[in-house]
């Protein structure tokens, strides 16, 4: 393994719990089923999908279920472009929006 591996292994570490895990995935699925249950009221709700919203949470959601299971990949690109703190952020953000 890379240094640079290492050193986002390292950053990763402090979440790299189940507490964290549990958390990421429940908000994960909530956004999903708020959005296939009712697609229309859901958007109306954070304000509408554009091209940027849309493969965001398609994104998040998928990262936070990889973080979730577990899986840790071993190149440091995939590491960094699969970071729970990216996932995080993101549903943050759309939980933001959904209820306030």
């Amino acid at each position: 393994m890379s240094n640079l591996a290492d050193k986002i292994d390292s950053v990763h570490s402090p979440i790299n719990n189940i507490v964290v895990r549990l958390l990421l995935v429940a908000a994960a699925i909530f956004h999903m089923a708020m959005l296939m249950w009712e697609p229309r009221v859901y958007s109306d709700q954070i304000g509408g999908f554009s091209g940027l919203l849309a493969p965001s949470l398609i994104y998040s959601v998928c990262t936070a279920f990889i973080f979730a299971v577990g899986f840790i990949p071993h190149k440091w690109i995939w590491k960094l472009i699969f970071s729970p703190y990216f996932s995080i952020a993101i549903l943050s953000y759309f939980s933001y929006l959904y209820f306030f």
